[in-house]
C-alpha cells in the first residue's frame, strides 16, 4: 500500500505544477499496481478538492473528484473522531513542525496501516519517519 497526499493530486492534476511530470511517472506505476493499493484519506480529499477548485477550476475539481470516487484501485479512509483527535494531540506534541492537521491525519492513518510510503512532494511525511516517493 502506499498512502497519496495533496501534494501528488495536485501534481497530478496541473500541467503547470513544477512536480507534474514526475507526478506522471509515479501515477503510470501506481496505474500498474507497483506500490499495491492507493491509500488516501476524506481529510487529503477535502484539501485537494479544495485547492484545486481555487486553481484549476470547478469541473477539473469536480472530475477529479469522481474519478477517485469511482477508481476501484484507490481506498478513501474517513477519519473518525478518534483519529481526528489523534492527530490534534500529534500536531500540538510537535509545535516546532509546519505540520498541518491534515498532515497529522494522514500520519495517524498511516500508522494504524502500517503504511510507510506516501506519494508525496511535502517534506512533513519524512519529518514525521515515513518514507517519500518519489524520494526528493
Amino acid at each position: 500500500m502506499i498512502f497519496v497526499d495533496t501534494s501528488a493530486w495536485l501534481a497530478l492534476a496541473d500541467s503547470r505544477d513544477r512536480d507534474h511530470s514526475e507526478a506522471l511517472d509515479v501515477g503510470r506505476r501506481l496505474a500498474r499496481g507497483e506500490f499495491g493499493k492507493q491509500i488516501t484519506t476524506n481529510y487529503i480529499l477535502a484539501e485537494t478538492i479544495s485547492l484545486i477548485r481555487r486553481q484549476l477550476g470547478v469541473p477539473t475539481a469536480a472530475s477529479l473528484a469522481e474519478a477517485i470516487a469511482s477508481s476501484g484501485e484507490i481506498r478513501t479512509f474517513w477519519i473518525e473522531p478518534v483519529h481526528h483527535e489523534q492527530a490534534v494531540r500529534l500536531m500540538a506534541a510537535h509545535p516546532d513542525k509546519s505540520w498541518s492537521l491534515a498532515d497529522c491525519s494522514s500520519f495517524v492513518i498511516m500508522r494504524a496501516l502500517d503504511i510507510s510510503k506516501a506519494f508525496t512532494f511535502d517534506s512533513d511525511f519524512a519529518q514525521a519517519g515515513f518514507q517519500p516517493f518519489p524520494e526528493p
